[in-house]
């Protein structure tokens, strides 16, 4: 979360459950500024099942997945068509 007074990151510093909702999974999380200190509260609906605080926004990853390298498959394949030339093929 960013702060509204400068933009930096915020942390959470404190979650508590609210009980005067008629709904039960209502929180207050207090975000506290890295840069200028500044402390903002927000209401939260935590989802049945969800024990902390999870990020509001989760970013993709920046670079797709490489796929893994099997060395042994491509030590195979190099042996065939060192073979294949050995054989005059």
């Amino acid at each position: 979360m960013r702060c509204l007074a400068c933009g930096a990151e915020m942390n959470l510093i404190t979650t508590t459950e609210d009980d005067t909702m008629p709904v039960a999974g209502f929180e207050h999380h207090t975000f506290m500024c890295l840069a200028c200190g500044d402390v903002e509260q927000r209401l939260v609906f935590r989802a049945a099942g969800r024990n902390e605080a999870q990020p509001m926004h989760a970013a993709p990853p920046i670079t797709p997945a490489l796929p893994v390298h099997d060395e042994r498959a491509a030590a195979v394949g190099f042996l065939r068509r060192v073979a294949t030339l050995l054989r005059g093929g």
